[in-house]
Order: C-alpha cells, then structure tokens, then sequence
C-alpha cells in the first residue's frame, strides 16, 4: 500500500490565502493527481484541519465582499454617467 501523496507547499500557501480552486490546480500539477483526486486530497486536509478551514472561509467570504463592492461601485458609476447624459 502506498502513501497518501502529500500537498505541495505552494498549495498550502494558496489555499491558506482564500485561492482554493489555486490549490487544486497546483496539487494536480505537482503530484500528478487528476482533478478528482487532487479535490478530494484538499478537502481532506480542510477536514483534518478544522482551524485552517475557518480561516480559509473567513479568506472566501472576503473576496466575495471586494467582487461585491467593485460590482456596487461600477453600478453607481454607470448609474451616474447615465444621470448626466440624460440631463
């Protein structure tokens, strides 16, 4: 029986910056996992780790907010543009 095949560092460090869907990518590179696996691989160690996954969701929740935020301000922009054509 062999090893689990272990996370890269560079997966690691991008999982713990929010970038989930990163990690996966660099997990099947390195390890030569397909995407399935490399998936399952991640979401185990989320599992494993309790407190990286808190952190990792907090790091999730974040970027939706900014996404959300840009969407807003380009919204009242265009709103804006609008208002003074329209005058």
């Amino acid at each position: 029986m062999s090893l689990p095949p272990i996370i890269p560092q560079e997966a690691l460090q991008a999982l713990r910056e929010g970038k989930l869907i990163d990690a996966i990518k660099i997990t099947r590179e390195r390890t030569g996992l397909g995407l399935k696996e490399s998936k399952d691989l991640i979401d185990q160690y989320l599992k494993d780790h309790p407190h990286e996954q808190a952190q990792i969701q907090q790091q999730l929740a974040q970027h939706s907010r900014g996404g959300i935020k840009f969407f807003v301000l380009l919204f009242a922009i265009i709103a804006l543009l609008f208002w003074f054509v329209a005058k």
